[in-house]
């Protein structure tokens, strides 16, 4: 029987990267959270974790620093006295800009953690990942990707990059690497119910992402976790509305 993973999960700390960390946990899985700035909340995630009763480790590195990125698989693996088997990409940077507004500083600003980080943890998962062993990525994305507009324009152009990432993954790392992707739409609930302790509001997504870490037949697939809100053609990003 193959083992349960041993999983990084990126901005683990955060919203979303919390319920999924808390999840992989309750799955069995041994969880690594990555952070860069969140201070209070990375011992009581850790400590949240080891309560499921697995191992659990924390690993400080600034995403926008491809030097910092290069250690963090080998540092959570030397914690959890483990090679890694998993990767979530779940941190992101997401802030506002449209074409009157767009540098390249901004654009890089998103596209060092959004899709470069993610490509360099993914190499280094490969290349620790054990004979015989069959690894896994769930990358993050967003459901704006599929109803496009204006807004956030280095972010959703870094989110693309990320899409793409994915799909080349998925045939160059095949059958060593199954890599799928999660595209949530506008969750407040998930965020909400997390701080507070309660995790309904994050079920899906937590369900989602446990599915395609543990499937050994999916791969090179997107779930849209959004209740049709891609359809709606919004002409402006959510917060508009």
């Amino acid at each position: 029987m193959t083992p349960p993973h041993a999983v990084l999960i990126t901005g683990g700390t955060r919203c979303l990267g919390a319920a999924m960390a808390l999840a992989c946990a309750g799955a069995g899985m041994d969880v690594a959270i990555h952070y860069c700035t969140d201070g209070p909340k990375v011992a009581a995630t850790v400590d949240a974790i080891r309560a499921r009763g697995v191992r659990a480790t924390a690993v400080a590195a600034d995403l926008t620093d491809p030097a910092q990125v290069s250690g963090v698989v080998a540092d959570a693996a030397k914690a959890l006295e483990r090679p890694l088997t998993a990767l979530v990409n779940s941190a992101s940077i997401f802030e506002w800009d449209d074409i009157t507004t767009l540098t390249t500083e901004r654009m890089l600003a998103h596209y060092l953690p959004n899709a470069v980080a993610p490509a360099l943890l993914a190499q280094s998962l490969l290349a620790q990942l054990p004979d015989g062993v069959t690894g896994a990525i769930v990358n993050i994305l967003d459901q704006d990707m599929t109803n496009q507009h204006g807004d956030r324009m280095s972010y959703t152009l870094s989110q693309y990059a990320l899409a793409g990432l994915g799909d080349m993954l998925a045939r160059a790392g095949a059958p060593r690497l199954r890599v799928n992707a999660i595209a949530p739409g506008f969750m407040p609930a998930v965020c909400r119910e997390v701080r507070t302790g309660g995790e309904p509001g994050a079920d899906p997504l937590a369900k989602a992402c446990i599915h395609l870490l543990e499937s050994p037949v999916i791969t090179g697939q997107t779930i849209h976790l959004d209740t049709g809100m891609r359809f709606a053609g919004l002409g402006r990003d959510i917060s508009f509305y």
